[in-house]
Parts: C-alpha cells; structure tokens; sequence
C-alpha cells in the first residue's frame, strides 16, 4: 500500500484540471519569459501563493490580471467601477509645544 496511490487512479488524476501553476509554466501559458512574470509578481500585478520555498500561480489569479489590462474596442462602453465612500473624517493630531522646556534650559 503506497497511501494516496492506491486511493485513486492515475487515470483520475490526469483528467482533473490544473489549479495552480509553477513559475516556468505559468509564464510558457501566459507568453512572457519568466523574468517578467517576476517583475509581476514584486510589482503585485498578478497573484500568487507561497507554500514553504514552492511559489505556485493561481489560474484564475492570472485570468484576472489579464483581464485587468484588457483594452476594449472602440464603441464599448466601459466598466463600472465601484467606488468606497467613506463618511467618517479623521482630524490630524494636534503637536504638543514644549515651549516651557525650552525656555528653562536657556
């Protein structure tokens, strides 16, 4: 018995789809070498997931940050942007003057 080996089938293993992708192949999918994609990536442009020393691209993190650079044809109209409103101000803080503190040490 090899644990997870004889729980499913090779078959079934290769007929589910890949969630995530390493650097290498997820660069090859997209077409940009792979010094790009870490540009991207400290740049947070696109997205993605550190499990221990392994970095592992997200399908849908790399559809969303091509689509966030998609340029429309002319004539379509463009997406709404949702935008927060916030109702609450802040005041700045107010400086503490040490003028006494000043004046004694003169």
């Amino acid at each position: 018995m090899n644990g997870p080996a004889t729980i499913c089938n090779k078959d079934t293993v290769a007929s589910l789809p890949r969630l995530y992708l390493r650097p290498d192949e997820a660069a090859q999918v997209i077409g940009v070498s792979r010094r790009t994609l870490s540009a991207w990536q400290s740049a947070h442009i696109i997205g993605y997931r550190r499990v221990g020393r392994t970095v592992l691209f997200s399908v849908a993190d790399i559809q969303a940050a091509i689509d966030r650079y998609r340029i429309a044809p002319i004539g379509e109209p463009k997406p709404r942007q949702h935008r927060l409103v916030t109702a609450t101000t802040t005041t700045p803080a107010t400086r503490k003057r040490r003028i006494g503190c000043i004046d004694t040490a003169l």
